[in-house]
């Protein structure tokens, strides 16, 4: 598939200095995004629409002097070279344009091929960059060892720079990589990324006899961070995850810097049919199949290779006995038990990222929506056409944009 014409925007859309935004297609990427601007010269120039914040987006950005200044963060953009004067190694794509029966037209490139979760995790394990190298190079889920409190606990660390831990959600034989794998070679070219396997699960040490409960598990998280000396840290939570960084931040918050919370757990909610077969989860080919397609909204992502890898993980000696452990039923109950109380949330005063698919089935939008509420200094960015997994569905938008949150200024 080569580059085609789209239809931009109308002629009469386009008045000088007032850029138009529009998205041409549907495939969900970013050469979807397109912002036009009309010169004072009266030449339109077409650009991939480069900023992560769709409601902030450069079509309603400023042109002064030859240059589109994006309101959100001032990146500056030639409209000759779509170079950024502010960051000489960045830019936009600028692409060709012309006038065709009254509309501007765009030449853009094709979306990129679509490739299942199991190639995409498969080229990740190949293609990890030198600081991305495991431990274990036979399983990159494998990772380095810190004692806490006496648990062997395996984590990923990579990168320099200010420290952002990662905290994984709760689906059956989840691992800190297997959930942050196309996050932290992003994330660790700005910082020193560091993703846990939370007490429980992956490849940490599962004591018998542990009780799993918010407590346990944040302090097993409090304790990791002592552990490796890090008094101060950005924590992005996914799911599960996002109500651990939710205790950890409300318990101590001297210790957390910034707050992203990607579909989170944390308040009050009825718990969806999503949730119960992931919490729920007894192992099956067919039952881990039916998981994946619940997570993903693009269903083109997952297949039966996929399901596979994932069922070996999840069933693994003492894995699914302490799975079970965890959300027992009635699973409504343990949604109740990870919930933060309301004033402890509202009195969280850390930059906060609020992160939601649209369409995800297993932890409704209206967390998020309820967490935007309660956290003032707190911002949400909900992806269309979206399930439960964001981090992987839309992997560049969500890189950069946590990437560019968590080097904001305060």
């Amino acid at each position: 598939m080569t580059a085609a014409w789209e239809q931009v925007c109308r002629v009469e859309e386009l008045v000088p200095g007032r850029p138009v935004g529009k998205v041409v297609g549907d495939s969900g990427q970013d050469r979807d995004r397109v912002c036009v601007v009309l010169t004072g010269e009266g030449e339109h120039v077409a650009m991939l629409d480069r900023c992560p914040h769709r409601d902030i987006a450069l079509s309603g950005g400023i042109v002064k002097d030859g240059t589109l200044v994006c309101p959100g963060h001032f990146w500056r953009f030639d409209l000759l070279t779509g170079e950024r004067t502010d960051l000489p190694d960045g830019g936009a794509t600028l692409y060709p344009t012309r006038v065709v029966d009254g509309w501007v037209e765009a030449m853009v490139p094709p979306p990129e091929p679509r490739r299942s979760m199991r190639e995409w995790l498969l080229a990740e394990a190949r293609g990890r960059s030198n600081a991305m190298e495991s431990a274990n190079p036979a399983n990159p889920e494998i990772g380095e060892t810190v004692d806490v409190h006496g648990i062997r606990t395996n984590y990923q660390d990579v990168g320099t720079g200010a420290p952002v831990v990662l905290i994984h959600g709760s689906g059956p034989g989840v691992s800190a990589w297997a959930n942050w794998r196309l996050t932290l070679p992003s994330l660790s070219e700005r910082f020193r990324v560091l993703a846990p396997d939370i007490l429980g699960f992956g490849y940490t040490e599962r004591p018998d006899g542990t009780t799993y409960n918010l407590d346990t598990w944040t302090n097993h998280l409090v304790g990791f961070l002592d552990a490796l000396g890090l008094e101060r840290v950005s924590l992005v939570g996914n799911s599960f995850g996002g109500a651990l960084a939710l205790s950890l931040t409300t318990r101590f918050p001297q210790r957390v810097d910034r707050l992203v919370l990607m579909g989170s757990v944390g308040v009050p909610f009825d718990l969806t049919p999503g949730l119960d077969a992931v919490w729920g989860f007894e192992p099956s080919l067919p039952n881990m199949r039916a998981l994946l397609d619940i997570f993903a909204h693009d269903r083109t992502l997952v297949d039966d290779d996929l399901a596979r890898l994932r069922l070996e993980a999840a069933t693994r000696p003492g894995v699914q006995e302490a799975y079970r452990a965890m959300f027992p039923a009635p699973r409504q109950a343990s949604v109740d038990a990870m919930t933060i109380d309301a004033d402890l949330i509202r009195a969280i005063e850390q930059p906060t990222l609020l992160v939601h698919g649209r369409d995800d089935q297993v932890i409704p939008l209206a967390n998020s929506l309820r967490l935007h509420k309660l956290i003032d200094n707190s911002q949400l960015h909900v992806f269309g056409r979206c399930g439960h997994w964001v981090q992987i569905e839309h992997a560049e938008a969500f890189n950069r944009m946590v990437s560019n949150f968590l080097e904001l200024p305060h």
